[in-house]
């Protein structure tokens, strides 16, 4: 026990519970607050403000989880994001089956759960979404020219956001 508040070790903890805090957040929008939610209402929200508003809330987030970090200072956040939003839809599957005099066959039949509205439209009940795929980062920051600071950013930035180090760049802020 005693060996996990050396000085060396207590970095080391305090840069896991940051990064498993920032995890938590992160997950914590996916499962909400409990409130009940119209399954009617309509959404006005276009897709490219929704991708949008999720790139800015992970470069909020990931920033303010840097700049906490002993060296790094302040920070300014890039994300380069690969694709869009994808619903997830309910479906339905219908499996029929036949027999037949010398063999056996089933069809399966998959088709969306549609919802009709108060006002007669239809649409599809849609269970979840795939947040877009982070193709690479971008962190400038005062402490970006020690190495020892890059070293922790970039191992931050990849355990937060499962991308590859290759895709991560960590620059010093001009002052």
């Amino acid at each position: 026990m005693g060996e996990i508040f050396k000085k060396e070790n207590l970095l080391k903890v305090t840069v896991i519970a940051g990064l498993a805090g920032i995890v938590l957040i992160f997950f914590s929008g996916f499962f909400g607050s409990g409130e009940k939610k119209d399954t009617f209402a309509e959404v006005t929200v276009s897709e490219t403000d929704t991708v949008e508003e999720y790139r800015q809330g992970l470069c909020d987030e990931l920033g303010n989880m840097l700049a906490s970090i002993e060296g790094v200072g302040k920070t300014k956040i890039m994300l380069t994001i690969d694709g869009t939003v994808r619903n997830i839809y309910a479906t339905d599957n219908d499996i029929q089956q036949r027999e037949t005099s010398s063999d056996k066959q089933s069809n399966e039949k998959q088709s969306c759960i549609v919802i009709r509205q108060n006002d007669g439209s239809e649409k599809a009940l849609t269970v979840g979404q795939l947040m877009p795929k982070i193709k690479g980062v971008l962190v400038v920051c005062e402490g970006g020219d020690k190495e020892e600071v890059c070293g922790k950013v970039v191992e931050a930035v990849s355990a937060a956001l499962d991308v590859t180090k290759s895709h991560i760049c960590v620059s010093k802020m001009s002052t």
